[in-house]
């Protein structure tokens, strides 16, 4: 484990959350996410009640994008929701369809189906899906090969740019293998 050794304790919720990537025949990308979260001891809801390790939410998504990652198609499939009146906002999802994927994403898809439009859960998957895209899809986004070219001719996505702490454009990373889009600054500088 490389956490360091827990306090005593008892578990009282376990979400799975399992994302998957495929590139069709057809040229697209399908990214499906299936998330589960269940109780280790018996709950009861206001109109339900889950036995023990009987899932609370069973939920599923498909997002279809292109090669610039806009989404062609959404699909959304509630096996279990909380309560009965989860279904019957599936249909939302389809609204998706000409988002892309990039900056802005998650403000995007919360106008779309954030709030009553649409369900909790499903929407905060989808910030993690887009994650998984990029992941998945990340051969396939550049339209030439800059792997062998010299580090000063590589070009830094602007959607890498400033995206976590290893692409900044003040760092050690960028700095070394993107030299011309290294920015010094002062207050964060690696070295």
């Amino acid at each position: 484990m490389p956490l360091s050794k827990a306090a005593r304790r008892n578990e009282i919720h376990a979400r799975k959350l399992d994302l998957r990537v495929y590139r069709r025949d057809d040229g697209q990308f399908d990214i499906e996410g299936h998330l589960v979260d269940v109780k280790p001891f018996p709950v009861t809801f206001l109109n339900s009640s889950r036995q023990a390790d009987e899932p609370v939410h069973d939920l599923w998504l498909r997002l279809t994008v292109d090669r610039t990652l806009e989404v062609q198609d959404a699909e959304a499939h509630m096996d279990i929701g909380a309560y009965p009146y989860c279904t019957g906002v599936e249909p939302n999802f389809k609204t998706l369809r000409g988002l892309r994927i990039g900056p802005g994403w998650n403000r995007n898809v919360r106008e779309r189906v954030g709030g009553g439009q649409g369900c909790t859960h499903l929407v905060e998957m989808l910030a993690q899906m887009a994650t998984a895209a990029l992941q998945g899809i990340w051969s396939e986004l550049d339209d030439e090969d800059d792997t062998n070219k010299p580090p000063r001719e590589r070009r830094l996505r602007t959607d890498l740019a400033n995206s976590c702490h290893t692409y900044r454009t003040d760092g050690q990373f960028v700095k070394v293998h993107f030299p011309s889009h290294y920015q010094r600054n002062a207050g964060n500088e690696e070295g």
